[in-house]
């Protein structure tokens, strides 16, 4: 059995960097070590549900962007220049109290298990506290000239030199994007403020874990000495009792198409319900989409369920086909339950993982959010139901779920970081 440790897991960001770091926690926990989340208040129910110990930052995540009902549409959020104001405007606002919960959690020489966001902050609590850091990166974001592997791709040149240098600014920029946090801390600490490249090579001193499934991102041999490969860090399934509306609507019918873009449609809500509303017409299918925070589930046409909060692998395993935003753990857990999926991406990795799915042959390429209307979100829903390949595309699922659902990502994850530490 491994020594006991202490375990810090940064978790700066939305869901889909809060959760896997609770999945973790949840497996460190098991065995025998302590762990505790850093993350919005937002997401503090997520862990007690699974008994994780959490430090809650006083910070929402609507309040942090400022975006939430529809006041930045789906065509500007899709741009670069707007998710790059987003971005910082998130940072900006999380930077004091995210710090402040930080520094308050930080022991002396415990194990820092950071995402790329406070990669920096690790750094430092390590200069500070001989904090043990360790990256943990959730999509495919290390630096790699194999295309396969690194989720802006879609930008590389026959000039391999752009490319190497394109990787590597990309790279630098992941580490800035949590800057302002990073000096937050570095601040309070009495600690001197790195240039960008010295920070991210201070940051590359450190291991790094991907925490991705090798279907989704697989494993290239340029990845920087140092570089791990472990599996997605997905939580153990919790029993769920679905309220009566969404139980009779599963008994009621043929199995419904679940279409659903995450925290992303915070900002265009009525629109993206109006397109999906106009694709179920379109096509005579079911579906299942998110409600808005807050509202019960009902139906918003005779076909068209708005449901409440669900998890999503029990409700995925139970559709016939999904279409998501293409988020690094929203992919992950569309490709586990073995059924056709497509991605709809706004940006940052989306893209990758839309690109992954259709290359996987599991669904067609779906188009962008700033291209997508009722009429070619019908044609993607047609294309994984009926369509000439859609047969191809169930085998297909079907054959690499069962693959993801074999990997342990968590206990491999856990096996590893008992060995760098040992």
């Amino acid at each position: 059995m491994s020594t006991p440790r202490s375990h810090l897991l940064l978790a700066m960001g939305s869901r889909g960097d809060v959760e896997p770091m609770v999945a973790l926690a949840v497996g460190l926990g098991a065995a025998g070590h302590r762990a505790r989340v850093v993350g919005l208040a937002d997401y503090a129910p997520l862990a007690a549900a699974h008994d994780v110990e959490y430090v809650s930052v006083d910070a929402r995540i609507d309040d942090a962007l400022a975006l939430a009902h529809g006041r930045v549409g789906r065509r500007l959020l899709s741009t670069a220049p707007a998710q790059g104001l987003v971005l910082r405007s998130w940072m900006r606002g999380l930077a004091a109290p995210f710090a402040d919960a930080v520094l308050g959690a930080a022991a002396p020489g415990e194990v820092v298990v950071t995402g790329v966001l406070t990669r920096d902050v690790a750094t430092a609590l390590a200069e500070d506290r001989g904090c043990r850091p360790v990256l943990a990166v959730h999509t495919a974001q290390v630096p790699t000239m194999l295309r396969e592997s690194h989720f802006f791709a879609h930008w590389f040149t026959d000039v391999q030199a752009l490319n190497r240098l394109g990787v590597r600014l990309n790279w630098q920029i992941s580490t800035s994007l949590g800057r302002d946090v990073a000096v937050h801390v570095r601040r309070r600490l009495g600690l001197r403020v790195p240039g960008l490249r010295e920070a991210t090579a201070r940051g590359d001193a450190f291991p790094t874990v991907v925490t991705a499934s090798p279907l989704l991102v697989p494993p290239a041999a340029d990845w920087p000495p140092g570089t791990h490969q472990t599996g997605a860090l997905v939580l153990p399934e919790e029993p769920f009792t679905p309220d009566a509306v969404l139980a009779d609507f599963l008994a009621a019918g043929a199995a419904p198409v679940f279409v659903g873009f995450g925290s992303m449609a915070r900002t265009t809500g009525a629109e993206i319900r109006a397109l999906v509303t106009e694709a179920a017409r379109l096509t005579g299918l079911r579906v299942v989409t998110p409600a808005d925070p807050g509202r019960p589930t009902a139906r918003l046409t005779g076909d068209v369920l708005a449901v409440a909060e669900v998890p999503h692998p029990w409700l995925f395993d139970r559709m016939r086909a999904v279409v998501h935003h293409g988020g690094a753990g929203t992919s992950g857990t569309a490709l586990r339950a073995g059924v056709p999926s497509a991605a709809v991406a706004f940006g940052a990795d989306q893209p990758f993982h839309a690109h992954r799915l259709h290359a996987l042959g599991v669904g067609p390429l779906a188009p962008r959010i700033q291209r997508l209307t009722g009429a070619r979100l019908a044609q993607v829903l047609r294309e994984m139901t009926s369509g000439p390949h859609a047969e191809g595309y169930r085998a297909r699922a079907a054959e690499l779920g069962a693959l993801a659902r074999a990997e342990d990502g968590v206990g491999r994850t856990v096996a590893l970081l008992d060995e760098l530490m040992a």
